[in-house]
């Protein structure tokens, strides 16, 4: 087998004998060429010679007509005659370099004799110049019969070696042109061979060979490949190879989850979606980058980008476990189909946020379950309301007599009745409080809101409370942070459930911290208690109505109602808790768009 250098060489040799022989042939076809315009000179010559001759000839008769009549003398005769045969000779060469087979030189030689030895008759002399100037006109009729003949000849031959050439040279190119794509074949097939198994082993199937045995490069690069694909396939083998199969498989695993999956880099921006999120979202899984832009060109994308980065961000500032989950209802595209956004933070033996994984689960059945039960509720407690308020109208003029006194026992058991139906109230407004939310009734009024008011405010609401359980209650927030555009009550109504739950697991002597950061385009709110701290497993579910702690006399609708709220107003609510380290509530509000304010001396 040749190598490949041997095959370019052997090549590149046939393209230069080719150029070779065409060159040869070039240069032989116009050698040739010339001699043949030479013939046709020399031709050329020989006539010309002859017709200068023949004039001088002419002239000749002339002078012996005048020397007849007596005007020329024989001296001038003499000397014509002498410029006369000096002409025959030089003609006859050139006749006899044309043509040897003619014998100009027997008429020169008989002109000489006679331009030596002229008659001294006058008649005499006329008739044998007569005589040579015929003998001349038939040397030169056959002298240009025969430059006829031989011009036609040279122009024919001139014209077949043309030709010749012409198609040698087109039969040159053509052989050029199969030599090359012979060569550039023979080159270039076994480097696409090269290059398709490069491919299939970068692939995975390792069992490829490139089948090359000459000792050149490409020999050199065929016999490492295949090295390299033997230490793959060991190395696949062995405990990293085992490691990357497990890779292989993990991704395998996501890609065929049927909720659609989102895979995050600790920015937020999108790495990887498995097929049920290609489908939902109209993305190519073989154009990374489009997966990438996707969140960005699809309806409803935005929002579950801005989730992902808000929850990412949220973790990667936290130390909580990561078994909490982000919930946020949304529709996607022109799908009618709700999804609730679940997001888990990804990270390494250190500690370091890598990413997240959001999972988008189907809840569109439950949505309408609990939009109905949303509805039901609101009616209920609605309904309820009034039976209720008649009730407690009726143990208050118990309890202040106007029924009678009661007895000691009596005055209890009316006490205790009065305390719950009071707790049934306060659940009536947080069931119909957040049922309005939920069936859209509740119109939130967006304004400016300074997060340091907001804290301080919520600060002196609970002072007295955290006094009398000798809890220390600190603000822990920068007087310029940005305005944030939110709803004033519901704002309050979140501090209030937040710092009332900090309120009632923080044991006497604890710590409570409210406070607020800015991040982009958002301000972070903060409450941390140093209470017991949550269970890992009522985690996910904190934020649920009625999950609140089986143990305490609460409804269970508080941290429903927060996240209703916060969600309501753009933001994103989370919790961090661990047993015995305290917990800590955030949640996220948008920051205010600035709107530029004009000087009265502008306007106008």
């Amino acid at each position: 087998m040749l190598s490949l250098y041997q095959r370019l060489v052997l090549g590149c040799l046939l393209l230069i004998a080719l150029v070779t022989t065409v060159s040869l042939l070039v240069r032989t076809s116009f050698v040739h060429l010339g001699a043949l315009d030479a013939q046709v000179h020399v031709a050329e010559t020989a006539v010309a010679s002859l017709a200068s001759a023949q004039a001088a000839m002419a002239e000749e008769e002339l002078i012996a007509a005048r020397v007849a009549t007596g005007t020329a003398s024989m001296a001038e005769f003499r000397d014509q005659a002498r410029e006369t045969q000096a002409i025959l000779e030089s003609a006859a060469g050139d006749v006899s370099a044309f043509d040897n087979s003619l014998h100009i030189d027997r008429l020169a030689d008989r002109h000489a004799r006679f331009a030596a030895h002229p008659p001294d008759n006058a008649v005499d002399l006329t008739r044998d110049l007569e005589v040579l100037q015929a003998e001349l006109s038939r040397n030169m009729n056959e002298v240009s019969a025969r430059r006829h003949m031989a011009v036609s000849a040279l122009h024919g031959q001139q014209d077949a070696l043309r030709a010749r050439l012409i198609a040698s040279c087109g039969l040159a190119i053509a052989a050029a042109a199969v030599i090359s794509a012979i060569m550039l074949f023979l080159v270039i097939t076994p480097l696409r061979h090269t290059a398709r198994v490069a491919r299939r082993i970068g692939q995975g199937d390792l069992h490829q060979r490139v089948e090359w045995r000459s000792k050149d490069d490409l020999g050199a690069i065929a016999t490492e490949l295949n090295r390299l694909a033997i230490r793959l396939r060991d190395l696949r083998e062995t405990e990293s190879g085992r490691r990357q199969m497990e890779f292989q498989l993990i991704d395998a695993v996501v890609r065929s989850i049927f909720e659609p999956v989102i895979v995050t880099d600790g920015k937020g921006q999108v790495l990887k979606l498995n097929q049920a999120a290609v489908e939902l979202l109209g993305s190519s899984s073989s154009n990374p980058e489009a997966d990438r832009m996707v969140l960005a060109s699809t309806p409803g994308g935005d929002k579950i980008l801005n989730a992902i980065r808000a929850a990412v961000s949220m973790q990667r500032a936290s130390t909580g476990e990561e078994g909490e989950a982000t919930l946020l209802p949304m529709r996607i595209g022109k799908a009618e189909r709700s999804y609730r956004l679940r997001t888990t933070p990804m990270r390494d033996s250190e500690g370091k946020l890598l990413g997240a994984v959001t999972l988008l689960e189907d809840v569109t059945a439950m949505a309408e379950v609990d939009r109905f039960k949303s509805h039901f509720l609101s009616v209920a407690s609605q309904k309820l309301r009034a039976p209720l308020q008649r009730l407690r109208l009726a143990l208050y003029s118990l309890t202040q007599g106007h029924a009678g006194d009661l007895l000691p026992l009596q005055a209890e058991l009316v006490n205790s009745a009065d305390s719950e139906a009071e707790h049934l109230d306060e659940l009536m407004l947080d069931l119909i409080e957040v049922a309005e939310l939920e069936t859209g009734r509740r119109k939130l009024r967006l304004e400016k809101i300074r997060p340091i008011d907001a804290l301080r405010d919520a600060w002196t609401r609970f002072r007295d409370a955290a006094r009398e359980k000798n809890i220390d209650l600190e603000i822990q927030a920068f007087d310029d942070l940005a305005f944030v555009q939110a709803d004033h009550r519901a704002v309050r109504t979140i501090l209030d459930n937040l710092l009332a739950n900090a309120l009632r697991y923080t044991p006497q002597g604890g710590q409570i911290r409210i406070g607020a950061t800015e991040l982009p385009e958002r301000v972070q709110f903060s409450v941390h208690d140093s209470g017991r701290g949550i269970e890992a497993e009522r985690l996910p579910t904190i934020f649920g109505r009625f999950t609140g702690d089986p143990g305490s006399q609460t409804s269970g609708l508080g941290l429903a109602l927060v996240r209703r709220l916060v969600e309501s107003q753009g933001g994103q609510v989370s919790v961090e808790s661990r047993l015995g380290a305290g917990t800590t509530f955030r949640f996220t509000l948008p920051i205010a768009v600035a709107e530029p304010d004009r000087h009265p001396v502008e306007v106008g």
